[in-house]
């Protein structure tokens, strides 16, 4: 599950959930969830602030063709 730690009502977290899922999806894809999702924070603007917010709860995930 990624879940949020705090209320995030911004535009930030669009931008956050698109690189999250741009990344994860592809085809070629060789990076875990874990991984992506520590990648995407970079596109928030406030990233010490939104970009901390997501969190991962469980085992790390791949996608497999």
């Amino acid at each position: 599950i990624v879940a949020n730690l705090w209320d995030v009502t911004d535009k930030d977290i669009d931008r956050f959930s698109e690189s999250l899922l741009k990344q994860w999806l592809q085809p070629d894809a060789q990076l875990s969830l874990p991984q992506v999702l520590s990648q995407s924070r970079q596109a928030c603007k406030l990233k010490y602030l939104i970009g901390a917010s997501p969190v991962l709860y469980g085992l790390p995930a791949h996608i497999k063709q």
